[in-house]
């Protein structure tokens, strides 16, 4: 993924445009599909935890849709902390949003949160996500969205979707969307 430029932008509005407009530029359409998954489902949420926050695209996809809780999580804040991190912090005092940004390894036991939607996108390998589902899976109560479903790295692989269909037949969620196009991305739903 791009690094993007985004030393001009000036609230969280004009980052979110203009980091899906370079990522979509350097890697193609529907690259950023994932934002639009996260979009469309936080308006069944009050709170969203990410795993793999780097820059903060889909961070911002996720501020604004308002939640009254969101934790943003990653080894290596710099990237975000560059840009965002102002941005984002004024956006969340404004609207009254519960917000951190935590550097931390997504598997750490600091790193836990009950929320209703979380988004993984961090060292894209099934040993590491099959570590998060089941550190972060039975306190997550709706939704948890993967990127780079289809694609790892630049090859094709179902790796990463194939460990989120094994966590959700055994643990009650289930496939309710795939975007296979770019690196794609994948939707699951807590049954019941």
């Amino acid at each position: 993924m791009i690094n993007a430029d985004l030393k001009n932008v000036k609230s969280v509005e004009e980052f979110h445009t203009e980091i899906r407009r370079q990522q979509e530029e350097a890697h193609g359409d529907d690259y950023c599909q994932i934002h639009d998954a996260i979009e469309k489902y936080m308006k069944e949420c009050d709170s969203y935890m990410e795993l793999g926050t780097h820059q903060g695209g889909t961070a911002s996809a996720a501020l604004l849709c308002n939640p009254k809780k969101m934790r943003c999580i990653d080894i290596d804040l710099s990237r975000y902390n560059k840009f965002l991190k102002p941005l984002a912090e004024k956006y969340a005092k404004e609207n009254d949003i519960d917000f951190e940004a935590k550097q931390l390894d997504s598997r750490s036991p600091f790193a836990m949160e009950t929320v209703d939607m979380l988004v993984i996108d961090s060292y894209h390998h099934p040993k590491h996500m099959d570590e998060e589902l089941k550190i972060h899976g039975l306190s997550t109560k709706k939704y948890i969205i993967a990127h780079d479903t289809s694609i790892i790295n630049g090859k094709p692989s179902s790796a990463l979707y194939n460990s989120l269909v094994k966590y959700g037949e055994k643990y009650g969620w289930k496939v309710i969307e795939r975007g296979t196009t770019n690196v794609g991305y994948t939707v699951l739903k807590k049954n019941g």
